[in-house]
């Protein structure tokens, strides 16, 4: 359940910047659900999910101000959304569901926030390995 959450968060997540930018893709123009999600990754606005989930289970799950929490979600990718040049309520709109699996995985497993890269697993799923300068492909 918790890797199903995790990979329709990723596809969410990953799809956004290719699937609701201004400009139209042009004919033909495919993307892979499996891109590349480094550049939302190291984003100040994720690393800013990330520490707003923090603070919101700080004492449990249980005492998870859930309103508080979707409302500061919001704010956060309103503005990641605008310094994209995104459509403010098309983000919106697109990760409406983020917030409350967020929840569920946190809920379910409180080790996701263990790290930020646990909790970009948890979020994206395991990404790619990029090898190293001058290492062989494989």
């Amino acid at each position: 359940m918790i890797r199903t959450l995790a990979l329709t968060l990723a596809a969410a997540l990953v799809a956004t910047p290719a699937a609701l930018a201004q400009t139209p893709p042009q004919a033909g123009q495919t993307y892979d659900m499996r891109d590349d999600a480094s550049s939302w990754i190291s984003d100040p606005h994720v690393h800013d999910f990330y520490k707003l989930t923090v603070e919101a289970f700080a004492k449990g799950p249980d005492h998870l101000d859930r309103r508080a929490y979707v409302k500061r979600f919001h704010e956060i990718f309103r503005d990641f959304a605008i310094q994209r040049h995104i459509p403010p309520k098309a983000m919106e709109d697109h990760l409406k569901r983020i917030p409350g699996e967020m929840v569920l995985i946190v809920t379910r497993d409180p080790h996701a926030l263990d790290s930020y890269d646990t909790f970009v697993i948890a979020l994206f799923g395991p990404q790619p390995q990029k090898a190293a300068p001058g290492a062989p492909a494989g």
